[in-house]
């Protein structure tokens, strides 16, 4: 089975052969240390499969650079430096038995291995985002000049204002968005599991922002940017969602930030907000680019 590009957490990846690449490091592991151990590869493979998989369920060998990168972005964002290289010696430990058995090549164990080790204090805890911090988000996205800065303005706007989640802000599609009344449909694909939002003037902008830079082409509503600038015809991954938020939050000046703290992002009554416009709902539609209480 390959990586799900549209999103490489949205299924978990489970073992398909008797191989257990977790059990064989641990077993090489001293008493002390393997329960330590054991804890670090469940945490990463939770992480990795969204909560699906245990570590000895977890495909370990079809992590490329860009899960590995992603998942040390969070580490980072999550723990203290000590704490996160522990985690990353127990991942690079459970890939090596990969590329030792043969699952994987040695060109890929070492590009996923590859990550730099963590250095500093430990993270500044984020207390709940507000108005300003929304406004610094804000403020970062549109300084940056790339496709990648529209975008996360974009996505931002959909984690905070509709209240959506990872794995919904990566399953939308282009045609999920209607440009003539700023309305959003999210959900699955039965009609009584879907759900349609309305987008205040805010949302709507930078949504609309988004896709003249995107284009018109069908396909997922967001997708990854280039170093080079230029926009990949593939899905946005759950892990790439993470990874933003931790890059424009240190843009920002901001502590370490997550997509969760987004959706429980606060927003007082009496705060100048970009979100605080009133939501034009229709009659049984819940609306987002959340309005502010009068």
């Amino acid at each position: 089975m390959s990586v799900n590009t549209q999103g490489w957490t949205q299924r978990p990846i489970t073992t398909q052969n008797s191989f257990d690449p977790a059990a064989e490091y641990l077993a090489q592991l001293g008493a002390g240390s393997r329960c330590t151990m054991k804890g670090a590869l469940s945490k990463l493979a939770d992480w990795a499969s969204d909560g699906e998989s245990g570590p000895h369920e977890f495909s370990w060998h079809l992590l490329g650079i860009e899960e590995t990168t992603a998942l040390r972005t969070r580490l980072i964002a999550a723990l203290a430096p000590a704490t996160t290289n522990k985690h990353l010696a127990a991942l690079r430990g459970v890939l090596k038995q990969c590329w030792r058995q043969g699952q994987m090549t040695a060109a890929a164990y070492e590009s996923a291995i590859k990550l730099p080790p963590a250095r500093g204090d430990s993270p500044r805890k984020l207390k709940k985002l507000g108005p300003i911090e929304l406004l610094q988000l804000q403020a970062t996205c549109r300084r940056d000049g790339s496709p990648a800065g529209a975008r996360d303005e974009a996505l931002f706007a959909l984690l905070y204002g509709a209240n959506l989640r990872r794995s919904e802000a990566v399953a939308l599609q282009l045609t999920d968005y209607n440009m003539t009344t700023g309305q959003l449909t999210v959900g699955g694909s039965e009609s009584q599991r879907r759900r349609r939002l309305t987008a205040n003037d805010d949302a709507r902008q930078a949504l609309e922002r988004w896709i003249v830079v995107r284009g018109s082409e069908r396909g997922r509503l967001f997708n990854p940017v280039n170093k080079g600038g230029r926009i990949e015809r593939r899905g946005l991954s759950e892990q790439a969602i993470y990874v933003a938020c931790q890059k424009r939050a240190a843009e920002a000046g901001l502590p370490p930030m997550s997509p969760e703290d987004l959706r429980r992002a606060d927003v007082s009554p009496h705060s100048e907000s970009i979100h605080r416009a009133i939501t034009r709902a229709e009659p049984g539609v819940a609306g987002f680019g959340r309005a502010t209480p009068a």
